[in-house]
């Protein structure tokens, strides 16, 4: 079986439909569906079954392609590790960051890389961390800087960068303004900006809410990015939204309403992850050098988490993530 097999099966997977990937391919569709069978042949079982839209994995081919997509994704970091090895230095990093993330931080790490490293060139995104992780593990990305992934995420690595948290944020003329501690009853009736149901913040804030047999917030703002603009929505508003705090970024007229850690803690630990296993560029090393170096320095406000326990707490250092 040949590398080009592999790819072949992952493109018709993705597209959906042997037409479509022979399209994509830039090849005659009887001449992908000679390199399907030939691979059936070879493995002995059908990998794809027609539907009335296309072609759909069987079985047997949802096991395979996990396995093709990952000897495909081995194969393409060692060819990286081989350039790197031979230049000294591999070129591109393609980098993405949650919108959570300060700006400022990621925007004078990369400068600072770039500066070090004159031929260096940088492909940045930024999403939220769940589209982040599935994009480090079809081989999209190299590396993002995120929040830890906490459960339901396999086959990643993370190196812990700072320790910090997110703020409920409010109009400064909010009603709420002038209470000392502010509980998940207090909410009730609010108006919401949050991101779409996907996003980790979004379920953190709706298992709060359940825990406490609460109905779950009004939302009135649903979006699927996340930038400090935004806020500008909440200022003259009533709405209420989860954000982080950015001195060098302010928003006159919004305000960090006092929650009860007890009842939604808004701690984090953002971390620099790339695939478990992977070739990590030196370029990449850098830059993970680098953040660190600029998160110490950064005047986001922090709070230290207490050192891991020994019940699966999450370590003060490099972890693997199952």
């Amino acid at each position: 079986m040949e590398t080009r097999d592999l790819e072949y099966l992952l493109e018709v997977e993705r597209c959906g439909g042997v037409g479509k990937a022979a399209e994509a391919l830039n090849m005659s569709q009887p001449a992908l569906t000679k390199a399907i069978k030939r691979v059936e042949a070879e493995v002995g079982m059908p990998l794809f079954m027609r539907n009335p839209t296309g072609v759909a994995l069987t079985t047997y081919g949802k096991a395979f392609i996990e396995r093709a997509r990952r000897i495909t994704l081995e194969f393409d970091d060692a060819l990286k590790e081989l350039t790197a090895i031979h230049s000294g230095e591999l070129g591109v990093l393609r980098v993405g960051y949650s919108p959570s993330i300060p700006d400022t931080l990621i925007m004078r790490s990369c400068r600072r890389l770039l500066n070090e490293r004159p031929a260096a060139k940088l492909h940045l995104r930024r999403n939220i961390a769940a589209d982040l992780f599935r994009q480090i593990n079809a081989g999209e990305l190299d590396l993002a800087i995120a929040p830890a992934p906490t459960v339901g995420i396999d086959y990643f690595e993370a190196t812990r960068l700072f320790d910090d948290r997110l703020h409920l944020m409010a109009d400064k003329n909010h009603p709420l303004r002038d209470k000392t501690t502010v509980r998940l009853k207090d909410l009730l009736g609010q108006e919401w900006l949050l991101p779409d149901s996907n996003a980790a913040i979004r379920q953190l804030v709706w298992n709060a809410f359940t825990r406490q047999g609460l109905p779950q917030p009004s939302i009135r703002v649903q979006t699927d990015f996340a930038i400090p603009a935004l806020l500008e929505l909440v200022r003259g508003s009533r709405m209420l939204c989860i954000a982080g705090h950015d001195p060098e970024t302010p928003h006159r007229g919004i305000i960090q309403l006092p929650l009860a850690d007890d009842e939604l803690d808004l701690t984090r630990r953002v971390c620099a992850i790339h695939r478990s296993g992977g070739f990590i560029s030196p370029l990449a090393t850098r830059l993970i050098d680098v953040l660190k170096s600029g998160s110490s320095a950064h005047p986001t406000e922090r709070k230290v988490l207490p050192p891991p326990d020994s019940n699966g707490g999450v370590p003060a250092t490099d972890r693997r993530i199952k």
